[in-house]
């Protein structure tokens, strides 16, 4: 194991240039649209339930510029739209159930067209019903302190295999399918991209389960093929929890087949799992040293961020597994770092890098629950985070670019500017053309003008170093994840158009198409009804392809 020395790029990692949040406050490099509300009002709004009804073809006013004649296709996001369940309303934004919405845009010509649905799940049904049928991320069926019922029903869940399936999350074009997920392998369901209804789950062929929760955030095979790669984890408390690194067949009835399986660091308490990185030879799962604390998914108990328990002293530990050997190298980083996303995976100079957002600890996880992002007495500053790359060496060389030094450490350096940033990145996309490649160079993802308790600026990063850093905000809103669209036939990396779907300062939604080249707005499309902030979406051309 390589146990890095904490070098001086960690450690302006860990802390943020003062000159640089001095210039981020006095000249922010921004396309600014002046707005007279403020903040409170989006905020209130983005994390309240959806209570219209479903919306079926409606059109969109273009309120600000145009949308491009070449942008057709239609735009679907996922993530949570309802957080109460009976009379019991739900801890955080993670857990409420998944709304999908969808904006078919056809050029500068005809209006777009706004469709919404909740995805029709045991766990929605039960809570139509007024109760809460399923634990969900930080919502256990009891609450601490309120019996042993609600505990014993969630264990039994557990144990059986039969966790949630609010597939709230992710969206993710497979098989001729388009698939809605959470992090439980019973949650992926296929959706009609078109009305956005539930076919049911997906066919899973017999006899190929693993594990029973599994990352939101599976890749397309870099080798080929059309098949998909994801991780899995097996809660098998004391001794035999693990990590399990699959492939899923392209084709209906879908297999799950086993490319490697990692022992859990403690097999008493996993680690969380939200996303990993791939590139064509390795599979890279970080075990980031935030456990899950069964008692306090059960209920019994609070942990350190809710159902999650930090444990820095175990560092973070990253295992890269070889996809043509199942060998599995495993480096320990310190200090350890948290993260949800990755940006992008290539292998380069005989090590795999991994850029990724990365926090100090899991406190994001508390303050995006919903006491926090909507009590103003409780709001308090976000989290930092940045753009970062870990870099690790491959032992004994190999064919990743270059000659690997086997005693070399694993290093995490910092990529992004934080006076454009404001020292906060999350849910990043890059131009899917550039996936896996060494010498592409912009993340683009939601930043902060700080101070401020949730996003409110989008951020164009140039991990090169080349001065091509850029952001784009509207005083007092809230835009969503920002989705890069290439236009067809463009050359540059950053020919093309972001996607966000945001909530205004009034509290209404609009979806902001911006030049990415530039982060200017070239359209802002509002929504004849107001929408909860969502999580990720997809892109599918006119046609279907993605």
């Amino acid at each position: 194991q390589n146990r890095p020395m904490v070098t001086a790029s960690m450690r302006r990692y860990r802390c943020a240039s003062a000159a640089a949040l001095l210039c981020c406050a006095l000249f922010p490099p921004v396309a600014c649209l002046p707005t007279a509300a403020g903040g409170r009002t989006a905020r209130h709004a983005a994390f309240a339930s959806y209570r219209g009804e479903a919306v079926s073809d409606a059109s969109m006013e273009v309120v600000r510029g145009a949308v491009p004649d070449w942008l057709r296709g239609a735009y679907i996001r996922n993530g949570p739209g309802l957080f109460e369940a009976g009379e019991r309303r739900l801890r955080h934004w993670f857990d409420g159930f998944a709304l999908l919405t969808r904006v078919q845009l056809s050029g500068g010509e005809t209006p777009p067209r706004l469709t919404t649905r909740f995805v029709e799940t045991d766990a929605l049904t039960a809570a139509r019903a007024g109760s809460l049928g399923y634990a969900e991320f930080q919502t256990p069926l009891s609450e601490p302190g309120g019996g042993v019922a609600g505990a014993l029903r969630s264990l039994a869940a557990l144990a059986a295999g039969d966790p949630t399936d609010n597939c709230c999350v992710n969206l993710v074009q497979h098989g001729g399918d388009l698939v809605a997920m959470t992090e439980t392998q019973r949650s992926w369901r296929a959706i009609d991209p078109a009305t956005l209804k539930s076919r049911g789950r997906v066919p899973w062929a017999a006899g190929s389960r693993l594990g029973v929760l599994g990352t939101a955030h599976p890749h397309p095979d870099p080798a080929g093929g059309g098949g998909l790669i994801n991780v899995a984890t097996d809660i098998n408390p004391p001794f035999f929890s693990s990590y399990q690194v699959y492939t899923v067949s392209a084709q209906p009835p879908w297999h799950r087949q086993l490319l490697a399986s990692i022992p859990c660091d403690d097999r008493a308490a996993p680690r969380w799992l939200h996303s990993f990185g791939v590139t064509d030879r390795s599979v890279v799962v970080i075990e980031q040293p935030a456990a899950y604390d069964v008692p306090a998914m059960l209920g019994v108990r609070s942990a350190s961020h809710g159902t999650l328990d930090w444990q820095p002293e175990r560092g973070t530990r990253v295992h890269v597994v070889d996809r043509r050997s199942g060998a599995v190298e495993v480096h320990v980083v310190q200090p350890p770092f948290f993260f949800f996303h990755v940006c992008n995976t290539f292998e380069a100079d005989g090590a795999v890098c991994v850029d990724l957002c990365a926090f100090d600890d899991p406190e994001i996880v508390s303050s995006l629950s919903l006491e926090r992002l909507t009590d103003d007495s409780q709001a308090r500053d976000l989290p930092r985070s940045r753009v970062v790359r870990l870099s690790l060496p491959r032992r004994g060389g190999g064919d990743g670019g270059g000659d690997a030094d086997g005693d070399a450490a694993p290093e995490l350096v910092p990529l992004d500017d934080v006076s454009v940033s404001g020292g906060f990145a999350d849910l990043p996309t890059i131009n899917p053309r550039v996936a896996g490649c060494a010498d592409y160079r912009f993340v683009y993802g939601i930043g902060a003008a700080r101070p401020t308790p949730v996003s409110n600026r989008l951020v164009k990063t140039d991990v090169a170093g080349r001065g091509g850093d850029a952001a784009f905000e509207v005083a007092g809103m809230l835009p969503g994840e920002p989705l890069f669209v290439p236009r067809p036939g463009g050359a540059e990396e950053d020919d093309g158009v972001l996607l966000s779907m945001g909530t205004d300062p009034d509290g209404g939604s609009s979806l902001y198409v911006l030049a990415a080249q530039d982060m200017r707005l070239l359209a802002q499309c509002r929504s004849p009804v107001p929408l909860p902030a969502g999580f990720h979406g997809c892109w599918l051309e006119e046609g279907g392809g993605s």
